[in-house]
């Protein structure tokens, strides 16, 4: 989904989301996904994903699109850059050195004109370090004296794609491409890392239908965040409705067959399926409300075992929020529950945005086997071209009553225009009483550059 019908589908609610990353002016619902040869197994699912949105696109009129032939559609695309250098300090109380250092990535591509009804995108990456102190890879996580800081020295490609557009009301786009859907709590790039976590696969958008979107894709590999490629048999399923001004519906299916799809659980099969809803609108209408808007969300979802994953797979995720927002100030206040089953197994989110969610600290990467719960109060207040934004967490398990600690985050952002931002961010996580883990402190300086 390009970003104008990314708003149209999940509101404008993206400055009062929690995350850190839409809080301080990234997008909140894209999704932009790309190209594989399909392998021949679960040939229904990939059918359905793949097709489900263009199969009711028959009896509909053609679009007008402009289309140029070779050399104009390339003469008339457009080149784009972008420059992301970053300075890290990590502190945890159970790692004897301090990690301290730069990283910074180089994205460069190119988008062409229409040719055919058809564009392509090509792009580039290359990501460093400068005077790094620090541990790089998650294999020496437990033997390196450093606190980890998972963003390798990498060259190599980053977005390649073609784009179709010749169907009525549909868009089909394939070859490797980051996948944002709704508030990208289950699938997402992860951009806070250097190298953003990319699909190899085939999507379909097909918007024909009054105040709807329907979607569906087949991933079968992904780029990681660590640079690596692994296979992976990945469908997703999305509708979204528009009932009311204000208000966005959706429904998903996601199905994610990767037997090790990096979520600790000890188990040699963590293939899963999840099946959710989400509702987020505001209440102010109905207040009759016209300076202030009372944004709310709702979801709920259950995870199930899939193609082989291990029986234990078998618990639910809720999430309710809302706060207040007047002019450049936001307060809400969020219940996020990811359940366990007996203590065998918490909810898994491989594919997340882990920065967005749980604490910017990462210390909830991997849900612990007794779930968790996560009550956490935010406020955001804009200020010219600056943003200020915090946000408070307790955690406890699910199962058991534990204690799992409490977490501080807050960022400033100033921003010189649309496509240059420098941001300053801070995290403290503090651990519960009956808990062995760390204490945790990260800080984080980022400029961002885009052309």
């Amino acid at each position: 989904m390009d970003a104008k019908a990314a708003t149209s589908l999940d509101i404008g609610f993206w400055l009062r989301e929690t995350a850190a990353s839409r809080s301080l002016g990234g997008d909140i619902l894209v999704v932009d996904p790309r190209m594989r040869v399909l392998r021949p197994k679960r040939l229904t699912l990939r059918f359905a994903a793949v097709c489900a949105a263009a199969a009711c696109s028959g009896a509909a009129a053609q679009q007008p699109e402009d289309s140029f032939g070779i050399a104009d559609s390339l003469a008339r695309g457009r080149f784009t850059l972008e420059l992301r250098p970053r300075y890290n300090r990590i502190d945890e109380s159970d790692k004897p050195e301090r990690t301290e250092g730069g990283t910074v990535r180089l994205i460069a591509g190119f988008v062409s004109a229409p040719l055919q009804m058809t564009r392509f995108m090509v792009e580039g990456i290359h990501t460093d370090q400068v005077d790094p102190h620090f541990n790089d890879n998650g294999g020496n996580i437990n033997s390196s004296p450093y606190p980890l800081l998972p963003d390798p020295r990498y060259t190599g490609v980053n977005r390649v794609y073609v784009e179709y557009r010749g169907l009525p009301d549909a868009r089909i786009r394939a070859g490797r491409q980051r996948v944002r859907l709704d508030n990208q709590r289950w699938i997402s790039d992860n951009d806070f890392r250097q190298i953003p976590q990319l699909f190899d696969g085939v999507e379909t958008v097909y918007t024909g239908v009054a105040n709807m979107e329907l979607y569906g894709a087949y991933f079968g590999r992904v780029r990681t965040t660590s640079g690596g490629t692994s296979d992976l048999d990945l469908t997703l399923l999305h509708a979204a409705w528009n009932p009311l001004p204000g208000h966005s519906v959706s429904a998903y299916a996601y199905f994610h067959d990767q037997a090790q799809n990096g979520a600790f659980t000890g188990f040699a099969d963590n293939s899963y399926r999840v099946i959710g809803v989400r509702w987020m609108g505001s209440a102010a209408p109905w207040l009759g409300w016209n300076a202030l808007d009372v944004p709310f969300e709702a979801e709920f979802a259950t995870q199930r075992a899939h193609s082989g994953g291990d029986a234990r797979i078998d618990a639910n995720y809720w999430r309710v929020g809302g706060g207040i927002a007047w002019r450049e100030t936001v307060a809400r206040v969020d219940y996020e529950v990811k359940e366990s089953n007996g203590g065998r197994y918490g909810v898994q989110m491989p594919l997340t945005d882990f920065y967005a969610f749980n604490g910017w600290t990462l210390h909830f990467y991997n849900t612990p086997r007794q779930g968790l719960r996560d009550s956490w109060a935010t406020l955001r207040q804009g200020w010219r071209d600056f943003t200020l934004y915090g946000e408070y967490h307790r955690f406890r398990s699910d199962y058991g009553g534990i204690d799992f600690g409490r977490e501080l985050d807050v960022g400033l952002a100033y921003a010189w225009n649309e496509n240059t931002v420098l941001r300053f961010q801070h995290a403290r996580y503090d651990p519960g009483a009956a808990t062995t883990d760390p204490r945790i402190r990260k800080t984080w300086i980022t400029f961002t550059w885009k052309y």
